[in-house]
């Protein structure tokens, strides 16, 4: 484990107790002869919250921060790009990055950790708590410029990121997205605004 996600790992380490609880309480569930359908159902959702909460947790502490820090680097990069492309047309505050979250961070890692390597949506979703936008998280990393592909493999859907080389092809794209997230501008602002960047 990297020494950096201690907490992390301390934190799993807190969870490891009711996350055994609700495994054992779903397994009694299931080996009951006379365990209703519902109770059941009942068990199996507090097993998979809590299994989502704890794995997450576990995973979380396998991240090494050198994957993270180059999350953070990327898009320093893709601002100094957009600052230097646009920044004569567009103001500065629609040329910084999108899709800063935890969630694409740690998505990021996860790939990055493993760069060119398939991986299972299954482990990125377990990084994001099982959430079911998972692959739109991977789509904003796409729009960022980062090459991730998606395959097959064995039945199962995976995901590889190729290298840390950006698609430049995307940075119009990111800029348009900013202006029209933009609440304090006009739609016909907008459209000026998006017009100078094509």
């Amino acid at each position: 484990m990297p020494e950096e996600n201690v907490e992390t790992f301390e934190e799993w380490r807190r969870l490891k107790p009711s996350t055994a609880f609700a495994v054992d309480a779903l397994r009694s569930s299931l080996a009951g002869q006379d365990t209703s359908p519902a109770s059941i159902i009942d068990a199996y959702l507090f097993a998979k919250r809590t299994l989502a909460r704890s794995m997450q947790e576990l995973l979380r502490a396998q991240l090494p921060d050198s994957s993270r820090a180059a999350f953070r680097r990327l898009r320093k990069n893709v601002e100094t790009e957009l600052k230097s492309r646009f920044s004569d047309r567009v103001p500065d505050q629609y040329l910084n990055p999108l899709y800063g979250t935890k969630a694409n961070e740690e998505l990021f890692a996860v790939l990055h950790a493993e760069i060119g390597c398939h991986i299972d949506i299954a482990r990125l979703r377990t990084v994001n708590g099982d959430d079911v936008h998972t692959e739109r998280r991977i789509r904003e990393l796409r729009e960022l410029g980062l090459k991730i592909t998606a395959t097959s493999v064995n039945g199962n859907q995976h995901y590889m990121l190729h290298s840390l080389d950006l698609d430049s092809s995307k940075f119009g794209n990111l800029v348009e997205k900013s202006i029209n997230r933009s609440t304090s501008l006009s739609k016909e602002k907008k459209e000026e605004l998006i017009k100078r960047i094509l």
